[in-house]
């Protein structure tokens, strides 16, 4: 039986908004759950640091209560002649899009040395966009034991499964932030299945990877602990 150790932190915040890839302009659709990219963001905002994969594994189930449209009022920008943004003539414009209200993160590290980073965060956690800020309920030190298969919550498999009701998600794994006064370099792109953040019960799934949390209610209830892209 393999077992090892890791941290278990748990968050919860009023809204959460991931960014869809495939959308610009319109209307913003959210993710139905955080990519990986943005977990590891979130590490290193709590460390003051960036924080890359090689650092850590990570494992999540995300909740929301619903998903919903949420409309912001944006400073629109125009280019003089010279090269200088002033503000548009036509004044604020209007933003739609769609966002998760009253969520929760439930955030597994197999580097328990992060622990610090969220029982004494450098910056503001935050999921999602910086408006999203999140509050740190709890911060544990669990044994995680590997499984062949258990109940699954809400999270991001690479792997696709037929049985397991979700949606197909094209992410990156990660973002290089390590050059100052040059924009991020994005890491390895994959394809995942995001279950709903919604639902109530748990999925009985059997995949790789899979870890049973020393501090589950259930004694059948697994994480998937993500195998980074190379």
């Amino acid at each position: 039986m393999s077992v090892q150790e890791a941290i278990h932190v748990h968050l919860e915040g009023y809204t959460a908004f991931f960014k869809h890839p495939l959308t610009i302009t319109g209307t913003q659709v959210t993710l139905p759950l955080p990519p990986y990219s943005t977990l590891l963001g979130l590490v290193g905002a709590c460390a003051g640091r960036e924080v890359t994969y090689e650092e850590t594994r990570i494992g999540f189930e995300f909740r929301s209560a619903w998903i919903g449209p949420e409309i912001e009022r944006t400073d629109r920008l125009v280019m003089e002649k010279s090269g200088k943004l002033k503000p548009h003539t036509g004044g604020q414009g209007i933003l739609k899009r769609y966002v998760h209200f009253k969520t929760s993160l439930d955030l597994y590290l197999t580097n328990t040395a992060l622990a610090d980073a969220f029982e004494n965060p450098v910056s503001t956690p935050y999921v999602g966009r910086s408006q999203d800020i999140h509050w740190i309920t709890k911060t544990s030190k669990v044994k995680l034991e590997k499984r062949t298969s258990g109940n699954l919550g809400p999270t991001m498999l690479p792997a696709m499964k037929a049985k397991i009701p979700s949606m197909i998600v094209r992410c990156p794994e990660w973002f290089h932030n390590n050059t100052l006064g040059r924009t991020r370099i994005v890491g390895p792109v994959g394809y995942y299945q995001a279950i709903s953040p919604s639902i109530s019960s748990r999925i009985q799934a059997q995949t790789e990877e899979l870890y049973h949390p020393s501090d589950s209610e259930n004694s059948e209830d697994v994480i998937y602990i993500h195998q980074w892209l190379r």
